[in-house]
Order: C-alpha cells, then structure tokens, then sequence
C-alpha cells in the first residue's frame, strides 16, 4: 500500500519539534510521501526547512484564512519574495472560513471582506506560478455563505489552468457538483470513519473516483479509533483502509490523483 497525505502539518506543533521521527514512523506504515500546508508565513518557513531535508515532503505555500486579519497583501509580496526562490508544489492553504464569526458583530463584514482580499491575493499568485490551489473553506452547519462566495470569488478571479482542491470537504451536496464542474477535486480526512458522519460519507460517494484525494490534515482529525488524540500522520493508513473497506474507493487511483495534481511522483 502506497499512500501520500496530500494535506498535514509536519510544520505545526506538536509535530514539528521532532518531524523526522513522525515521518519516520508513517514511513514505516507504507507513507511515501505528503504535503505540508502552509497557515502562516512562519509554518510555510517551516515547511521549507522540512522539504530541504525530506523531497517527498512537498510545500504548499499559503496562509489560513483564520489567519488573513494578521497580514496584508504587501506583506505577502514580501513573504513571497523568499518562496519563489524555493521549491513549492501548490498554493494553500487558503479560503474562506466564516465559521467562528460572529455575523452580528459590528466587525464581521470587515473580517470576511480581509479574508477575501487574502484569498484573491492567493488565486492572482497560484495563476502566477502555475500552482493548484488547496482551498480551506468552512462555515456553521446552518450557513453556506463561505462555501458559495469561495466558488464565485474562484469563478471571477482565476483563470489559472491549473486544478483546486477542497481539503476537507464538507458543504451542500449542490456546492460540491459545482466545485467538481469547476474542475475541482476534493480531499478527505479521519473524520469520515466517525460514526455520526453519514453527510461526509455520502458526500464522498458522490465524487468521481478520478477526483478524490486523501489526507489527515494531521496533527488533527484523528480517525475514530483514535479520536480525541493528536493525529500522527501514520494514521492516514486507517483512514486509507476503512475507505476501501467501507466505500470500496480504489487507493491505486487515489495515488495517481494525487501525483497527477501535484504533478510529482512520489514512488519513483
């Protein structure tokens, strides 16, 4: 069994302090590789230093949009002055996230309106660089509004050729079509295996085969076994056998997915 972790934070406490020796053990449960997303600059710098000394440990360039109200467009020039001049495989993780706002603040249209001027910012430098784009995007069971206003800033602002994915997909059934009609692709975690996630589930079942990448997302999201502990990116191995046992998703195909977005083999 050949997996990659297309979305996990070796960059992120309490990874990062000793990444070799996670890596390590997830090698040994048939991990071959992963992508580490970037939320903040400082993560994204981590990432590189952890690319520098693992190749199959690609960087994605980014900052999390809980974090957008903590930088400005100018500064991401500058931070990407320093990336450009190193190896990165994709642009993320970026988005939107409404989901700890609070829509009756008095400060709730200018903390949504600064997480969409970072997002564009996002979408003109993926466009630039000719990098898919790993999209965060979430918002309270009750509202869709960061699920439906991600597709439409994605619809006017990229014209990049390159895909997108949903990392850890959840929204309307009617959201995930258009996204999956836009081109994208959509990633999955350890979440799926919880017994209450049937919405998850069949929002997975709904996904072409040729479209779904699998992740953990790790240092949270433990599958249900070990829920409510640190996600350990060796985990990705539980989540890889419920879903072929229980949805009976191809892992073979997932793996080409996932080197044909990122355009990188990692087996060879």
């Amino acid at each position: 069994m050949h997996i990659v972790d297309t979305h996990c934070h070796y960059n992120m406490e309490p990874l990062y302090k000793d990444w070799q020796t996670y890596w390590q053990k997830a090698k040994e449960h048939g991990v071959v590789g992963g992508v580490i997303a970037g939320t903040q600059t400082e993560t994204v710098n981590r990432a590189f230093v952890i690319n520098a000394k693992e190749p199959n440990l690609l960087v994605s360039v980014g900052i999390h949009p809980s974090h957008a109200h903590e930088i400005t467009p100018s500064q991401l020039d500058e931070a990407a002055k320093t990336w450009v001049t190193k190896k990165f495989h994709a642009v993320g993780e970026t988005g939107l996230d409404f989901y700890r706002l609070d829509r009756a603040s008095t400060d709730f249209d200018q903390q949504t309106n600064q997480q969409k001027m970072i997002f564009r910012w996002h979408l003109q430098f993926a466009q630039t660089h000719n990098m898919p784009l790993i999209l965060h995007v979430r918002d309270k069971a009750e509202d869709y509004d960061a699920y439906w206003e991600t597709l439409d800033i994605l619809e006017e602002a990229y014209q990049g050729t390159k895909p997108f994915v949903l990392h850890c997909a959840s929204g309307p059934a009617d959201y995930i079509q258009k996204a999956l009609v836009m081109g994208g692709y959509i990633g999955f975690d350890g979440n799926i295996t919880y017994p209450n996630a049937n919405e998850v589930r069949d929002l997975i079942k709904s996904v072409p085969a040729d479209r779904l990448l699998i992740e953990t997302d790790a240092p949270f999201l433990a599958p249900q076994t070990y829920r409510g502990q640190t996600c350990e990116p060796w985990m990705i191995v539980e989540t890889a056998k419920y879903v072929e046992k229980e949805l009976e998703l191809d892992l073979n195909q997932i793996l080409e997915n996932t080197q044909r977005f990122f355009n990188h083999s990692f087996t060879k």
